[in-house]
C-alpha cells in the first residue's frame, strides 16, 4: 500500500501477503498495534473474493477463544474492506517447519504435542460454537495447514484465516459449488477430494497431517503435481511416523494413524477426542507441564529472537528442551544443574532441574526437589500434575475444588485409609 493512513489506522508496514489478501501492521488512534487484513488491490473489485472476505469476518467475529486470532473491527473504507485483528508477534508454523527442515532438526515430541493440543482446543471451540438460540453453527475450518497455525514469541498458539471456512447451518456461507475443492491441495481431506459431505472430522484429518509434519519435519502429501498429491491422500500413501521418528511413542503413532484414516466413519470423531487420545498416548512416557514458556523458548531459539541470552528463565527452558531431544539429554541436564546451583531462589529453574532428574537423572533427588517445590504456590498446580503423572499422588476426589480444600482433604484422607498408599508414595516420602 502506498498510503500511510487508512481510516483511524496509521500504516506501518506489510507483514504478510497471501494469494488473496495481505496483512499490514498498523497503529490505531490509541497507539495499540493492530494487524489490518485486507484484499489485495488486484482483487478489490472481485465480488467473489469480497464475499469470501466478508464470510471470514462473520465467522471470526463470532469466535472468542485464546487459541483463535481475535477480530476487533470490520470496516468499509471507501471501496476497501478492512478487518482489524490482534497483532501477533511470532512466526507461522510453516516457517517453523521450514527452519527445522533447513537445519535438519526435529521438534521435540512434547513441544509438537503442546502446540497441537492448543490448536485442537481452538478447533473444538469453533466446531461446537452455537448461535444465540443454542443452535450449532457447524463451523468447519476446511483449510487448516501450517500457514494458518501461528506461534507467538510468548508461546501462544493461534488459528488464523477462516477465509474458506463454512458454517454448515447457514446458507449464506454456502458460497462455492458443492463439489468445488477448497484449501491447499496437500492438506485436503479425502472427503474434500471426493466432493463428499464435510464435518468436523475434516479438520481432524488436516490437524493430524500438520502434527505428522511437525514430528517428521517434512511434508506428508506433497507431490510433484496436484493430481499425485490428491491420489496419495485418497489412497493413504504415507509413511508411518515411527519410520522417521523412532522416539515417537507407539501409542501416539497409533492415535495419529486413527486421525489420518481415509474413512471419516473410522476416523477420530472430534478435535476434543483427538486431543484427549494424544494426551493419553504419552502417559508414562512424556512428563506433563510443557507450556507456553517451553514453546516460547523453542520458537525464540529456533529463530534467534532472544532479548537476553543470559536470562536464567530462558536458559532453563531451553536446557529442559535439550533433555527432551534425543542425543542432547545429558548436555541439557548438565546445564540445568549449573543453573539450579547458581539460581537457588528461582522456582521455575528449580522445577526444570527436578523434572530432568526424574526423567533422566537421579530420580530420588528429583522427587526430593519435587516435594520441596510442591509447597511453592506459583508452582503448586504444575508440580501436582507431575506428581499425579508419576503416581506419587492421586487426583483430588472433587476435581472442581482445590486440593487443599477441607472437603478434598477429608475425602482424600478417607480414600488413603481405605486404599492405602499409591505404588510410588513410599518412594516419594523416602525422598
Amino acid at each position: 500500500m502506498e498510503y500511510k493512513k487508512l481510516g483511524r489506522f496509521t500504516i506501518d508496514r506489510p507483514v504478510a501477503k497471501g494469494g488473496m489478501g495481505e496483512v499490514i501492521l498498523s497503529v490505531d488512534d490509541s497507539g495499540m498495534p493492530i494487524a489490518l487484513k485486507t484484499i489485495l488491490d488486484t482483487y478489490q473489485y472481485n465480488e467473489r473474493f469480497r464475499e469470501m472476505f466478508i464470510r471470514e469476518a462473520e465467522i471470526t467475529f463470532c469466535l472468542d477463544h485464546p487459541n483463535i486470532v481475535k477480530a476487533y473491527r470490520f470496516e468499509k473504507l471507501g471501496n476497501r474492506l478492512v478487518m482489524a485483528m490482534e497483532y501477533l508477534d511470532g512466526i507461522s508454523l510453516r516457517d517453523v517447519l521450514k527452519r527445522l527442515y533447513e537445519r535438519k532438526l526435529h521438534m521435540p515430541v512434547p513441544i509438537a504435542l503442546a502446540i497441537m493440543e492448543k490448536a485442537l482446543a481452538g478447533l473444538d471451540y469453533a466446531h461446537k460454537k452455537k448461535d444465540d438460540f443454542g443452535n450449532s453453527l457447524g463451523i468447519i475450518h476446511r483449510d487448516l495447514n501450517p500457514s494458518n497455525v501461528f506461534v507467538t514469541l510468548d508461546g501462544e498458539v493461534k488459528i488464523l484465516d477462516f477465509g474458506i471456512s463454512k458454517a454448515t447451518q447457514k446458507d449464506v456461507h454456502q458460497l462455492s459449488p458443492k463439489a468445488e475443492i477448497k484449501g491447499k491441495i496437500s492438506y485436503l481431506s479425502p472427503e474434500q477430494i471426493r466432493g463428499g459431505a464435510l464435518d468436523c472430522r475434516t479438520d481432524v484429518f488436516t490437524a493430524a497431517v500438520v502434527l505428522w509434519e511437525m514430528l517428521a519435519a517434512r511434508p506428508l502429501f506433497l507431490r510433484p503435481t496436484d493430481a499425485e498429491a490428491m491420489e496419495a491422500i485418497a489412497n493413504s500413501e504415507r509413511l508411518p511416523i515411527r519410520t522417521l521418528r523412532p522416539d515417537v511413542p507407539e501409542a501416539m503413532a497409533q492415535v495419529l494413524e486413527a486421525a489420518l484414516n481415509c474413512d471419516p466413519k473410522k476416523r477420530i470423531s472430534s478435535a476434543a477426542e483427538f486431543a484427549a487420545r494424544l494426551r493419553e498416548s504419552v502417559k508414562g512416557v512424556c512428563l506433563p507441564g510443557i507450556g507456553e514458556e517451553e514453546v516460547s523458548a523453542f520458537a525464540r531459539s529456533l529463530f534467534g529472537k532472544i532479548e537476553n541470552r543470559e536470562d536464567p528463565l530462558f536458559r532453563s527452558a531451553y536446557a529442559w528442551l535439550m533433555t527432551l531431544t534425543p542425543g542432547h539429554e545429558e548436555l541439557g541436564l548438565s546445564q540445568l544443574r549449573d543453573l539450579a546451583e547458581s539460581h537457588p531462589s528461582m522456582p521455575y529453574v528449580q522445577m526444570n532441574f527436578a523434572r530432568a532428574l526424574v526423567m533422566i537423572g537421579d530420580r530420588q533427588e528429583g522427587l526430593r526437589r519435587m516435594r520441596k517445590l510442591a509447597r511453592v504456590d506459583s508452582l503448586e498446580a504444575e508440580i501436582q500434575s507431575i506428581l499425579e503423572w508419576l503416581g506419587v499422588r492421586r487426583r483430588p476426589v472433587l476435581q472442581r475444588l482445590n486440593r487443599r480444600h477441607p472437603i478434598n482433604h477429608t475425602l482424600g484422607w478417607i480414600r488413603h485409609r481405605v486404599m492405602g498408599p499409591t505404588r510410588y508414595q513410599q518412594e516419594f516420602l523416602a525422598a
